[in-house]
């Protein structure tokens, strides 16, 4: 198991908008703030390639969180200033649940 003095750092959950800018009328996607969790995070796995003469790297990371709240897989999870993207949720226990996320540098 764990213990809750491990859930320390915070992540943000962010859904995508579509709004309309006034002065162009062009659609612009923006996030929209939607909860805000203590976490534990942990590393996967990591995969650095070469695609197009430009280094890239993957990595795959578990969060684990305390939310009674839908999550969804068309959400935004963003921790410490990086975007990740929500690949699996999975209910770990009674409220907790562990949030499986890919980020692409």
């Amino acid at each position: 198991m764990f213990n809750l003095g491990e859930l320390r750092e915070v992540l943000e959950i962010h859904s995508e908008v579509k709004t309309t800018d006034k002065n162009t009328g062009m659609t612009i996607k923006e996030l929209q703030k939607l909860h805000r969790f203590r976490c534990k995070k942990k590393v996967l796995s990591s995969k650095e390639y070469i695609n197009a003469n430009k280094d890239t790297e993957s990595q795959t990371v578990k969060f684990l969180v305390f939310s009674r709240r839908d999550i969804s897989l068309e959400y935004i999870v963003i921790y410490k200033n990086e975007q990740y993207n929500i690949k699996h949720v999975y209910p770990y226990g009674d409220g907790w649940q562990e949030i499986t996320c890919e980020i692409r540098r």
